[in-house]
């Protein structure tokens, strides 16, 4: 439900982002993975050239939490990142509201880097 059309899909086509098959690789699913993740992407064209957000959702269990991290990059020049930040929610307050605000804080307008 988490992240097959519910609350955390609707969210992300709210800002833009799909989850793409191509994007699978970064998918991990399974009863013993440590790491649990579901991406979506996102690609922008600027002055610099192409910039992608790689956002996911992971959970960490030990602390209740969903973890919500945002990767952006420009994967034509060497050091191309943005931004590489994330936010956790606590899954007692897990509900619409709190998910958009939360990628609201999380996911920034893409700037140019070079001008």
């Amino acid at each position: 439900m988490i992240a097959d059309g519910g609350i955390i899909k609707s969210a992300m086509t709210k800002h833009g982002f799909k989850h793409r098959r191509t994007e699978d690789q970064f998918t991990i699913r399974g009863e013993y993975t440590r790491n649990l993740q579901y991406v979506f992407s996102k690609e922008y064209q600027t002055k610099d050239g192409l910039v992608v957000d790689l956002a996911y959702f992971s959970v960490d269990v030990l602390s209740e939490k969903l973890v919500i991290g945002l990767y952006r990059e420009n994967p034509t020049i060497e050091n191309g990142v943005y931004v590489n930040a994330s936010r956790a929610l606590s899954l007692l307050e897990f509900n619409k509201e709190s998910v958009n605000q939360e990628l609201d804080k999380l996911i920034t307008k893409v700037k140019d880097r070079f001008k």
